[in-house]
């Protein structure tokens, strides 16, 4: 049978700078098949796994990581990319008006999304001191593999605790954020004590440098929309939806 797919040549949002030795920014990547198709439709309690195990299978020309262990910014990326050369860059959306109520439905071109890539301006959010402890803390960005790791935990963590308070998703999330404190390494069991006890400052100081730079690494998903019903321009993220992996046709 002939290969109907089609390919397109893109570089990663990171540039690579932020891996190690070996690693090719520039990758293609090739259409989804009905193959594919199947695959993402399984249910797993590693979503982020699916679709990495998708993406990679679709790269030609591979980067040299998996798309599982890149920062989340180069996996969005990717996913955009993928979605764009299977079905194009045409996407359905709707978003509800924070002032009237109404729902406002249109269209965007995901490939004009604006895309932000590395700086060496970027290594400030890295590397900072907490206003109340003084400690020093490099914190890392979070990749798919995370956030899988975060989510079983997190469900394993109910059920062996069942009515204890406190969401424990937000520790864990912590936990895979900070990577030294004051220069070391800690052992799971130290970092999870220190970061409990942390002064609620500190954090949150914590948070923001890792939202940072989390943000300024990838698709900007922020959209500017006018209200069709009272006028009201107000921002919403663009969220994936059914839309995004199988959108609808007009026929």
């Amino acid at each position: 049978m002939a290969n109907y797919t089609i390919s397109g040549i893109y570089t990663l949002p990171s540039l690579g700078k932020i891996y190690g030795e070996g690693i090719n920014p520039t990758f293609t990547i090739r259409s989804m098949t009905t193959n594919e198709e199947m695959r993402r439709q399984n249910p797993s309690d590693r979503p982020y796994k699916v679709l990495a195990d998708i993406i990679d299978d679709c790269l030609v020309d591979k980067p040299g990581i998996s798309s599982y262990d890149v920062c989340f910014g180069d996996f969005q990326f990717l996913l955009h990319k993928l979605r764009i050369i299977t079905y194009g860059s045409d996407c359905k959306i709707a978003s509800v008006c924070p002032y009237c109520g109404e729902e406002n439905s249109g269209s965007i071109n995901l490939g004009q999304l604006q895309v932000h890539t590395y700086t060496d301006d970027l290594q400030k959010y890295f590397e900072f001191d907490l206003p109340v402890t003084k400690k020093h803390i490099k914190i890392r960005l979070q990749t798919p593999r995370m956030l899988d790791e975060i989510e079983l935990r997190n469900k394993d963590l109910k059920k062996k605790s069942s009515g204890a308070s406190g969401d424990s998703a937000f520790l864990l999330n912590l936990e895979t954020i900070v990577q030294t404190i004051d220069g070391t390494y800690p052992d799971p069991i130290s970092k999870t004590e220190f970061l409990r006890n942390l002064p609620m400052a500190d954090t949150n100081t914590i948070l923001v440098y890792s939202s940072k730079l989390n943000d300024s690494i990838g698709i900007d998903t922020l959209l500017h929309i006018d209200c069709e019903s009272c006028g009201l321009d107000y921002t919403s993220r663009f969220r994936t939806t059914t839309e995004f992996f199988r959108p609808s046709v007009d026929i």
